[in-house]
């Protein structure tokens, strides 16, 4: 099997500017899982990595594709940026929402772990419930931002079930030990993207109080700056 890593250095010295950041994506496909859809993701990965720093700020990244089952069941795909020159990003070749890649879901995908990259390379992504809130948040909008449409399931939850949490959420604000997977995938008792549409709502109601702003002017904004719109 040929060499699975594409390197975007020649692109941007055809484009004349070697300055720009760069994109390096490493395709792991020992076992062929993703062989069909290897050209396909580079491409869709690489124009949606192109059109993210004509946007904002971007750092170099490399990132990492495998096939796995640890995936958004509705979307097939799931992105993990645990720093600013790493995005993992795991597919499901066998479930069809990754293939039908509806509303470019796995551009919104990588524009999403981009911003948190962006994020990373400033404040960072953060470690208390009120920073990642509205790192989430501001992610979320960034990719319609990006590439418009509408708010992905996960930050659209009903006003009625989030509204009855902002008050936990303001009181455990600057905690650390909050549990992440409670907050943003309902494993406890709290519903499942809770913080995922917390955040996104956040977000929404600070830019509708300052509109000449975006989200791809945020990335090294304060968390405390925000917390009076939870």
């Amino acid at each position: 099997m040929p060499y699975m890593s594409v390197n975007m250095r020649t692109i941007l010295m055809f484009l004349g500017n070697c300055d720009m950041p760069q994109l390096t994506i490493h395709i792991l496909n020992a076992q062929e899982k993703l062989t069909v859809h290897c050209e396909w993701l580079r491409t869709t990965l690489n124009d949606t990595f192109v059109k993210v720093t004509r946007l904002m700020p971007t750092p170099s990244v490399d990132v990492i594709v495998k096939a796995g089952k640890c995936v958004i069941p509705e979307k097939g795909h799931a992105g993990f940026c645990p720093e600013s020159g790493v995005i993992y990003i795991t597919v499901d070749p066998e479930n069809p929402a990754f293939c039908k890649n509806v509303a470019h879901s796995i551009e919104r995908m990588f524009a999403h772990e981009l911003h948190h990259a962006a994020r990373w390379a400033g404040p960072g992504y953060g470690s208390t419930l009120g920073e990642v809130l509205v790192s989430e948040g501001l992610a979320g909008h960034f990719s319609l931002e990006l590439l418009g449409g509408e708010a992905e399931p996960w930050e659209s939850l009903k006003s009625d079930i989030v509204k009855p949490y902002y008050p936990l959420m303001f009181e455990n604000w600057n905690h650390t030990d909050y549990d992440h997977n409670t907050w943003f995938f309902g494993t406890g008792d709290l519903p499942r993207w809770l913080g995922y549409t917390a955040g996104f709502n956040l977000i929404s109601r600070y830019l509708a109080s300052s509109p000449h702003l975006k989200a791809s002017m945020l990335a090294n904004i304060k968390a405390d700056e925000l917390k009076a719109f939870i």
